[in-house]
């Protein structure tokens, strides 16, 4: 479901000779996103857009497992966009829908559309340090942020029509 037909992941952990200041375990992430490329270090060979989907993916799985009651993605959908945008913010959905709350930082519409409350955070610096605002916002201003992020400077009122209706086909498929 997140665009990665092929692929083929696979942890490898090998035990160090010697403890050192990073444990004794030495784990490898290996991945491939095509059947005719071999496994590799996924650091190496991985976009972006792929480890996003991957981290998006072991969150979930190890979340389910561990029972952990808060998720924090932050900007877990970087160089993702489209139906794949669409398909994690389903997944961080159900994860919300469980047993989790989930907190995103992201600046996708696809993916902020979906949350059940938004937040507008804004960083400020004052003189050597640096100031961060969070404001709850309320419906109207939830849909001139989606608008902001679907249209950048020029929120026109298209991009308004636009922002109101990626809001409701969100809440459609729940």
């Amino acid at each position: 479901p997140l665009g990665i037909p092929n692929i083929r992941f696979k942890i490898e952990m090998t035990l160090q000779k010697e403890l050192t200041a990073k444990g004794l375990d030495k784990v490898t992430y290996l991945f491939s996103s095509n059947t005719s490329s071999p496994l590799q270090p996924i650091a190496q060979v991985a976009s972006g857009g792929e480890i996003s989907r991957v981290m998006l993916s072991l969150k979930a799985m190890m979340s389910k497992v561990a029972g952990l009651p808060t998720i924090i993605f932050d900007e877990i959908d970087v160089g993702v966009s489209g139906r794949v945008a669409e398909q994690m913010a389903h997944i961080m959905r159900e994860l919300g829908d469980g047993d989790h709350q989930v907190i995103c930082i992201t600046h996708l519409p696809q993916i902020a559309a979906t949350a059940d409350h938004h937040f507008l955070i804004r960083k400020k610096a004052e003189g050597t340090s640096v100031r961060t605002d969070v404001e709850m916002l309320d419906e109207a201003a939830s849909v001139e942020e989606l608008a902001r992020l679907l249209g950048g400077a020029n929120v026109t009122e298209r991009v308004m029509e636009s922002a109101k209706e990626l809001k409701e086909l969100a809440k459609c498929e729940r």
